[in-house]
């Protein structure tokens, strides 16, 4: 059965007055999510918080809610927001690791912005199925609100060193995926974010879990696997476009990781 939450309100960048305060020492009886696009202050389960733009809050029905703007701040806060009922939200909120009642920090102000526009038109258009489609929103939006939850709690256990390279490792990793088929070295590779191909390994293994001979080797063979059973180019053309020099080798290291030959896999598929 799908996951189909009421929307009973929901507002996209909200202006408020400076002074003027969100105070609901009840709750507001209801699941409220909040990502703010401006400074604000707001009251968690570790007290009253400063908090930045891109945090986001998801308050349970009966937390007492305290949110409004820093003292020296020319405009008042501004946040999308939205009032969910349903017996699912709280389990779905478990599922991808979002805590209740306290900020999650993730840098970008309009990170929920399209998704709730996207509920707000199925609210105002209701066509076939949409409140289905309104609960597969909600869920996107909580995968989301967790990915970027956790991937804070992982970049905060890097050395300060580690965290700087991050982003330029999964962009590195990015340009090297989509150019597989490339005669990639290590120190190729490494050339990408300017360190030694030591120095390179240490930290792909850090981030990635994997070497960045292994990674590359991964990630031909699902572009070899997606070719065989989609197209009539002969293995060993394929092997070469995914950027095996020998048709020897790849039929040699396809069946040790996928479990049988590169011809085998395409007739059992076809």
């Amino acid at each position: 059965m799908l996951f189909t939450p009421n929307i009973t309100l929901i507002g996209i960048d909200t202006p408020h007055q400076t002074d003027f305060i969100i105070d609901r020492p009840h709750g507001e009886g209801c699941f409220v999510l909040m990502c703010f696009s401006t400074p604000f202050f707001t009251r968690t389960l570790t007290g009253m918080e400063f908090g930045e733009p891109g945090d986001c809050l998801l308050h349970d029905p009966l937390f007492a809610q305290y949110h409004g703007t820093p003292e020296g701040q020319k405009e008042g806060f501004r946040n999308d927001w939205i009032h969910m009922e349903g017996t699912g939200i709280k389990e779905l909120a478990n599922q991808f690791g979002v805590p209740l009642n306290i900020l999650i920090r993730t840098g970008e102000k309009h990170l929920l912005s399209a998704y709730f526009r996207a509920i707000e038109s199925e609210l105002a258009h209701k066509k076939p199925f949409w409140q289905q489609k309104i609960g597969i929103l909600i869920q996107d939006v909580m995968c989301l609100i967790g990915r970027q939850h956790m991937m804070k709690i992982e970049l905060e256990q890097y050395t300060p060193s580690e965290r700087e390279f991050k982003q330029k490792f999964i962009e590195a990793r990015a340009t090297i995926h989509e150019q597989f088929a490339q005669d990639w070295t290590v120190e190729r590779m490494a050339n990408l974010v300017r360190l030694s191909a030591e120095r390179f390994t240490v930290l792909y293994q850090t981030f990635f879990h994997t070497s960045p001979k292994e990674d590359l080797i991964a990630r031909r063979l699902e572009e070899s696997k997606v070719r065989l059973i989609n197209s009539h180019d002969s293995i060993e053309k394929i092997s070469l476009e995914c950027g095996f020099n020998s048709i020897y080798y790849f039929s040699r290291i396809f069946k040790k990781r996928v479990g049988c030959p590169p011809g085998y896999y395409r007739n059992r598929t076809n």
